[in-house]
């Protein structure tokens, strides 16, 4: 592999990694999820991290912004694999990384 073809492979994995990020945002909001990308501001004697929460009958899903794209993919799945997803139309694709099996609705084994 020439050296002028890796940069065109990582950017076009950068942009499948965008690509399923947008799906999933997507995803989060036809279920009600608001998904809020900010930076998160550490201070002395708490943690933050990503994660969802309710505000005043919202759901919220924060995810760092500072994160790798690959890292807050994976904060979206863990909230998305654990809600029920049975009204919404959810692509093959997306299901797969979601871990749910497409005929019977169950996670896949």
């Amino acid at each position: 592999m020439a050296k002028s073809e890796r940069p065109n492979a990582a950017r076009r994995a950068s942009y499948k990694i965008d690509a399923i990020l947008e799906g999933l945002k997507d995803l989060a909001a036809r279920v009600g999820l608001e998904v809020r990308e900010e930076r998160l501001l550490r201070e002395v004697g708490y943690q933050v991290r990503s994660g969802s929460c309710r505000v005043r009958e919202q759901n919220i899903l924060f995810l760092d912004r500072d994160l790798p794209p690959a890292s807050r993919l994976d904060v979206l799945v863990e909230e998305l694999s654990r809600r029920d997803l049975g009204a919404v139309y959810v692509s093959p694709e997306l299901r797969r990384i979601l871990g749910k099996d497409e005929r019977f609705g169950a996670e896949s084994p």
